[in-house]
């Protein structure tokens, strides 16, 4: 229950000014509190951009999902530079299987799909049919009729698939139908020549195949064989070509042969080898593409160690502590932004968490990787010395890695991908899988925390943190001291009130001796 205030009726005091200015001292300490608060707060949020830095640094290049720039694949390290000299015939790319040489493609033909079209136009003369007509509208605007049973269906079957057509589904509806059914076909329509056709959605050897239910490719005047199982139009081929002299065929136009991916652009067709289309098409090793993906490592991994060795180094300003809301009252928003950069900046400062992550790292980056060293492919670390701005920082000679990677990329891809063959020492795996293994346990998993998501969390988790629990000990430390000052308060206009009315009192009697002193004189 709130005290009853009276204020400065009798005594002509300020009592709600005298009150704040006596708890002005008492809410110092809350204040204290507070700053103390967002000192923490404010190291929480430096430390988790510093684990999600880790975080996208390891997803980046320890994550198989990231084929491109995964550094635990031995593909990342073997990348093949593929050239055709006749792209408008054949294109090709190349995996880490493939073999470096130059071969001769040559096509005699290229694959096509099984495919139908109407003879002629199916429309009768000045007639027209639209995609909303149904079928029923569709059959009687045909040269040929379906045949509907006595439900009004055509119950058809295309390469095994069953479809049933009612005559009040629109045309489109049909397609829709046949398209997206199991049969593996695609049927159109075209306005402008009034005719149909479909296509089998793959190439390759093989006819669409149908019983022509309800007279349905009849009408539509699609060629037909004479079988049980009709053979609609035109079979599909496969593609028949040469590499190096050596007879291939596959059903499609795109297929790999010894790690080469060949993708035959043109139609071909021809009936001897002697008139088939030739490529040249070149293997070799792609150095800069190699190169390319080692540098994007090391200027990576230099940002994130110049972000933990920031941190570790920022200086302290002790004078610099979180500002009050009566402080930030009084000063300018440029003012408070120059402020708190130096309130926040030396919280991290020598975290003994970081520091140990970042001496595994360059553990990991010291010693060999069985009898190999990063430095005979031309990287080498930057003395540890406090002169220099990123201790540590990574360089890279590059006409040495050019050289590495040109004439050896075997002991290149084995210096980061290699896999322990003798156990568990991290001196018979690669630099890459020592990241990784490094990284995985410093952060850890939401089940089983490392010491970074220990020290502070994460974003959208539950992780009980060491950071988080100070925050609510400082919470629970405010709440307490402010119950406290709330009963301090009430207690001062207590005693202001009490005095009031004792003064009150006092007036009371004044005044009564002064009306009988003035009765007295009468």
């Amino acid at each position: 229950m709130s005290t009853l205030r009276i204020g400065g009726i009798a005594s002509g005091f300020d009592t709600d000014q005298i009150v704040k200015d006596l708890m002005r001292v008492e809410r110092m300490k809350v204040d204290r509190l507070l700053q103390d608060r967002q000192e923490v707060q404010w190291e929480k949020e430096q430390f988790r951009e510093i684990t999600n830095d880790i975080r996208s640094f390891r997803d980046k290049y320890f994550d198989t999902l990231n084929r491109d720039t995964n550094m635990l694949n031995p593909a990342t390290f073997s990348k093949m530079d593929v050239t055709s000299d006749n792209e408008s015939l054949v294109t090709a790319t190349g995996s880490a299987d493939a073999l470096t040489g130059n071969y001769q493609f040559e096509v005699k033909q290229s694959a096509t799909a099984a495919k139908a079209v109407s003879d002629d136009r199916v429309i009768s003369e000045g007639e027209e049919i639209s995609l909303s007509d149904t079928m029923e509208e569709v059959n009687g605007k045909l040269k040929s009729d379906f045949n509907f049973d006595e439900d009004g269906n055509i119950n058809l079957k295309i390469n095994e698939a069953e479809i049933t057509i009612n005559k009040d589904d629109s045309l489109r509806n049909v397609m829709a139908k046949i398209n997206n059914s199991d049969a593996g076909v695609r049927l159109s329509y075209s306005s402008f020549s009034e005719r149909f056709t479909i296509v089998a959605n793959s190439t390759g050897e093989g006819f669409i195949t149908t019983d022509n239910g309800g007279n349905f490719f009849s009408a539509l005047d699609m060629k037909l064989d004479e079988e049980d199982v009709y053979n609609l139009g035109e079979s599909g081929v496969n593609a028949k070509f040469k590499i190096d002299g050596i007879e291939g065929e596959k059903e499609s136009n795109s297929f790999t042969i010894d790690g080469i991916n060949y993708s035959i652009n043109k139609i071909v067709s021809h009936d001897d080898w002697a008139n088939a289309e030739k490529a040249n098409i070149n293997v070799n090793t792609d150095v800069e593409g190699i190169i390319e993906n080692i540098n994007s490592f090391v200027d990576d991994y230099n940002s994130l160690i110049g972000d933990i060795n920031g941190k570790l180094r920022d200086p302290y300003y002790r004078d610099f502590s979180p500002l009050t809301d009566d402080q930030k009252a009084e000063m300018s928003e440029r003012d408070i932004e120059l402020w708190e950069e130096k309130a926040q900046s030396g919280l991290l400062r020598r975290d003994p968490t970081l520091q140990r992550v970042l001496q595994n790292l360059r553990t990991a980056l010291y010693e060999t990787v069985g009898e190999l060293h990063i430095s005979e492919i031309g990287i080498e670390t930057e003395r540890y010395d406090q002169s220099i701005t990123n201790p540590g920082e990574l360089t890279i000679d590059k006409d040495k890695l050019r050289n590495a990677v040109s004439e050896d990329p075997e002991k290149v891809r084995e210096l980061f991908t290699r896999r322990s063959y003798d156990g568990e020492d991290d001196s018979d795996i690669g630099i890459a899988l020592r990241f990784k293994n490094i990284l995985d346990s410093s952060i850890g998993t939401f089940t089983r925390p490392g010491p970074l998501l220990e020290r502070a969390g994460s974003e959208n988790s539950f992780i009980n943190n060491s950071l988080s629990r100070q925050l609510s000990e400082i919470d629970d430390r405010i709440n307490r001291m402010n119950e406290r000052l709330t009963r301090q308060e009430e207690q001062y206009y207590r005693q202001f009130t009490a005095m009031e009315k004792a003064l009150q009192e006092l007036h009371s009697q004044g005044d009564w001796l002064m009306q009988q002193l003035n009765q007295g004189q009468f």
